[in-house]
């Protein structure tokens, strides 16, 4: 054990600008992006994140190697306004980091892409949806069916929750934010027949939604929503509403109806979905094939931006979960994705 930690620490890098021992083993502090690949530079980041952190970023990218950044959209970009907003604060960041020589908008929606090419910006149809582990959502056929319906959603006047106040047999997952408090009791009144986890393990959350016929997705405006697709790999069709945003781009026809915004179009299509399903099989195969294009468009990007052919054959076989994106982080994933955070900063 002594040999192996003196080895490791052979290789960790003096404060200098190089690594520390807690970057070499994963642990320590780091930034909210995932580096796709260091030769080349390849980072990827949601717009938020990235533009928050922006002294950060000035800090622990290297100044002397052209980067290439994939920027995901966390919220809908597809209003005039929208794009307007995000291509100004892109080109303030890109003055302060005149290494970005690329930085190139994941749009979740043709209408994102028409709105931020109006901009001037480079833009690729590539939905954040794609990009989930399939693995981690299952079909569990052996787990009993508890509820009508299933709804995976922050606790905020957004998600719309009084939409499902006629929905008979509810399960809610969601946390909220202290601002939030006088909606969240107001909506946790109007829900009585609703059981609440406020948290649920992430890795382990194909088993809630297994036990539910189908899957809510109520908001009108917000970003892809990836428990949308999560419901459809677990095989469950899902309720939605008319939104902006791009989630219906990785939603099968056959396992979605679209209702409008009334708790009783949202209850009476549990109800038909709860006596009647398409078979849990065929909508997560059918979910799967809607991704592939746009994880072979992810392919084509990387390929362009010189990252390696045996690196690219890695990412074929199994991107990373989200592409290493707000999924928490642990030691494999910073060793494998992750850009350390400088000190002070």
């Amino acid at each position: 054990m002594l040999v192996s930690f003196a080895l490791i620490y052979a290789q960790a890098k003096n404060q200098d600008g190089l690594m520390s021992i807690w970057s070499v083993i994963g642990l320590g502090s780091y930034l909210p992006c995932a580096l796709l690949s260091r030769q080349p530079y390849v980072l990827a980041a949601y717009e938020r994140d990235f533009l928050s952190h922006l002294d950060a970023y000035e800090a622990a990218l290297p100044r002397d190697v052209p980067i290439t950044l994939f920027i995901q959209l966390g919220w809908q970009c597809q209003t005039e306004a929208a794009a307007t907003r995000l291509s100004q604060k892109f080109r303030a960041a890109r003055q302060r980091l005149p290494q970005l020589s690329r930085v190139l908008f994941l749009a979740n929606c043709p209408e994102e892409e028409a709105a931020l090419t109006r901009q001037g910006e480079e833009v690729v149809f590539c939905h954040q949806n794609a990009f989930l582990d399939e693995r981690r959502y299952p079909i569990l056929s052996f787990v009993r069916k508890r509820y009508d319906a299933i709804y995976i959603a922050r606790i905020a006047p957004f998600k719309r929750h009084a939409l499902a106040t006629a929905v008979r047999s509810l399960r809610l997952i969601g946390t909220f934010a202290d601002y939030d408090r006088d909606y969240v009791d107001t909506t946790l009144r109007s829900l009585p027949q609703a059981k609440l986890t406020d948290r649920y393990p992430a890795p382990l959350i194909a088993y809630p939604i297994n036990q539910a016929r189908c899957g809510l997705c109520l908001s009108a405006e917000e970003g892809a929503m990836f428990v949308s697709a999560e419901y459809l790999l677990c095989g469950l069709p899902a309720v939605n509403t008319a939104n902006v945003g791009g989630r219906d781009l990785v939603m099968p026809d056959f396992a979605t109806v679209k209702v409008p915004d009334d708790p009783a179009a949202v209850a009476a299509a549990v109800d038909a979905f709860a006596a009647h399903a398409p078979p849990a099989a065929d909508i997560r195969a059918a979910t799967l094939e809607l991704m592939r294009p746009h994880r072979e468009t992810m392919l084509t990007l990387l390929h362009e931006a010189g990252v390696s052919d045996e690196l690219c054959a890695r990412y074929a076989r199994r991107f990373p979960h989200k592409l290493g994106l707000r999924c928490g982080y642990s030691p494999w994933r910073n060793r494998a994705l992750g850009l350390p955070r400088p000190k002070g900063v």
